[in-house]
């Protein structure tokens, strides 16, 4: 007959296995007929021994940075300390050095994050920017999986009306141009979801949550507050004009894009630095975040990843707030893990990857049985990136109502990009190309399409291997099918 001591110990190892325990700050409380087999665990010091303690089902908070991109991160080598919290996070976790989105466009690559799919298979684009209900999302495999979830948005493109928070138990949609919020709303996501996670009662506050925020400050137009508006200036301007570059929004913006306006390089560097403004007010929060859950006790048990839907274009390539380009300043993104235990500390991964496989990484991480660490990497990496960009029907109202006549076909097509750590192949649906060399040419300025057309041509190759690999779309639209994969003779690469 087993002693009171061991059935006591039985029975509390089969309770927490049943019900694996996310510590909130407070032990949960597990009834009173629990009560003496707590007190005599721990009284013998069996749960704290010899790391003994059971495996639990972690927490997940993905944070997306709308416009975040990875060139402008100080722990992806940027020379301005943007992201201290964050480079903090990446120190003790593991960051992927080539992390490509599916799509330049925010909603569109948002889609494929929640999905795992490619935007052909899941065709949330301009013209149907709508997640359909069809689609199984994560929150919604978790929510299934018995984690309670929630979501805080503030782009008004990413909310409950367009599908964007399917299988959510509570969501929040900051709206900070109704609310006058003088930082993007992120404030007001923050406090969203604190309020959240200090709301939640028993049964629900013992099981595992999967946590959705969405912040949109390093986004046109600049206007970060405080400090941070004038904290990466390094040439003194006058206010009046600082106040009017923190407003250029998309007319500017199209207008500079078509060539109709300039910037000085003074203005040029002021507007970079407002962006990294911006970058670091959402680094701010992001580290307000990261310290509420410390304080809570619950950040060990939680794997976080930040990472961006898509960067912006500061005038690398003459373009501003341009949705439909597939420049690394817009597609390459940071991606960032951590969870004590699980996930590689201090790890830089440089294999390529892609946004949309965050999902098999979550799933990884958070099945059942706990997979040992270590037994693979947790987000596979993909030797060729496939980028997909469809055209702006509202860009291109505008171009043509200050352009009525001129060429706008680069802005009227679609656009594919296959990607390598060495290349990248841009194809237009009017079979124009250009090819890159991101070794000797990370900036992509200069293709050499007409030097290395056997380069080009097995690139479109690997494009014709992914299009046979593609799920079935959900529906055909009219300018949704991705362009040509054939490699195009030399003609001009995308402005």
């Amino acid at each position: 007959m087993p002693s009171l001591y061991n059935r006591l110990r039985i029975r509390l190892r089969i309770r927490l296995r049943i019900r694996p325990r996310v510590r909130l700050g407070v032990r949960p409380g597990l009834g009173p007929g629990w009560t003496v087999a707590v007190a005599v665990a721990a009284g013998l010091g069996w749960l704290a021994a010899c790391g003994h303690r059971e495996p639990v089902r972690p927490n997940v908070l993905l944070v997306v940075i709308s416009g975040l991109r990875a060139d402008h991160v100080s722990a992806y080598g940027y020379r301005r300390p943007t992201t201290p919290l964050i480079d903090a996070m990446a120190a003790s976790g593991t960051l992927y050095e080539q992390a490509i989105a599916t799509a330049p466009w925010g909603l569109t690559s948002q889609a494929s994050i929640l999905t795992g799919l490619y935007p052909s298979e899941h065709m949330a684009a301009f013209d149907h920017p709508v997640l359909e209900g069809a689609l199984e999302t994560l929150p919604e495999k978790l929510k299934t999986a018995g984690y309670a979830t929630f979501a805080v948005s503030t782009d008004g493109l990413v909310g409950k009306s367009n599908g964007f928070f399917q299988g959510i138990d509570q969501a929040v949609e900051v709206r900070p141009e109704q609310e006058g919020s003088p930082d993007e709303g992120a404030a007001s996501a923050e406090a969203a979801l604190l309020a959240w996670l200090s709301g939640r009662k028993e049964p629900d506050r013992n099981e595992p949550f999967f946590a959705y925020v969405v912040l949109t400050n390093p986004h046109l137009p600049f206007n970060p507050p405080g400090e941070y508006r004038q904290k990466f200036l390094e040439k003194q301007v006058p206010l009046p004009r600082l106040e009017q570059i923190s407003q250029f929004w998309l007319p500017f913006a199209r207008q500079y894009t078509l060539g109709l306006e300039t910037l000085s390089p003074d203005d040029q560097a002021a507007l970079v630095a407002l962006y990294d403004g911006e970058v670091g007010y959402a680094d701010y929060r992001f580290g307000r975040l990261m310290e509420s859950l410390r304080a809570a006790k619950i950040l060990d048990d939680t794997l976080v990843i930040v990472t961006s839907d898509a960067g912006e274009d500061l005038g690398d390539h003459g373009l501003l707030a341009e949705s439909s380009r597939l420049y690394d300043s817009i597609v390459r993104v940071p991606l960032i893990l951590s969870l004590p235990g699980r996930v590689p500390a201090g790890q830089r991964v440089a294999d390529q990857v892609q946004t949309l496989d965050i999902m098999k990484a979550v799933l990884a991480l958070t099945a059942m049985p706990l997979s040992a660490p270590g037994t693979g990497p947790l987000v596979p990496p993909r030797s060729v990136a496939i980028c997909e960009s469809r055209y702006d029907p509202a860009a291109l109202r505008y171009y043509r109502s200050v352009m009525p006549g001129g060429d706008l076909s680069l802005f009227a097509g679609n656009m594919l990009a296959v990607r390598t750590v060495e290349y990248k192949y841009i194809v237009t649906s009017d079979n124009r190309g250009a090819l890159f060399d991101l070794k000797a040419d990370p900036g992509e300025r200069a293709s050499v399409l007409a030097a290395q057309t056997s380069k080009a041509r097995e690139l479109a190759d690997s494009i014709r291997l992914w299009q046979a690999t593609l799920a079935k779309p959900l529906a055909t639209r009219t300018g949704s099918a991705p362009p040509p994969a054939s490699a195009p003779s030399g003609s001009p690469g995308p402005h």
